[in-house]
């Protein structure tokens, strides 16, 4: 270049620049945004994990107590379920030592009997 002369080229605007960081301050938002949301959902996620945790210690606690509520049923059935056999034997040889069925079936109609005579003396 030769001084007093103007210069053939003139310098470009900072646009492109501008245009650039502006782009760039975009995408930074937009990822700020984006970081934000994904926080918020991540939130709500704890959120719905720890409800899940607390649910599903109170079910484990609610199963042991109904377990326990179980055996225990199960051992006052296996308790009646002897008693019962050993009121059936007892039956048994109470029938044998009085005759056989045949005895026993006479002795409740019997007793009906009587129970139907009452009846009828009462009500007269």
């Amino acid at each position: 270049m030769m001084p007093g002369k103007p210069s053939s080229y003139a310098k470009l605007d900072n646009e492109p620049e501008d245009h650039e960081d502006d782009y760039v301050a975009d995408q930074q938002r937009v990822q700020q945004l984006e970081r934000q949301k994904q926080d918020e959902s991540l939130d709500e996620l704890h959120l719905a994990v720890r409800r899940l945790g607390d649910m599903s210690l109170s079910i484990s606690t609610e199963l042991d107590t109904q377990n326990q509520m179980l055996d225990d049923l199960n051992d006052d059935t296996d308790r009646a379920k002897q008693t019962l056999a050993i009121v059936s034997k007892q039956t048994q040889e109470l029938i044998k030592q009085s005759g056989g069925v045949k005895n026993f079936v006479v002795i409740i109609v019997l007793v009906l009997i009587l129970l139907l005579l009452t009846y009828m003396v009462i009500m007269t």
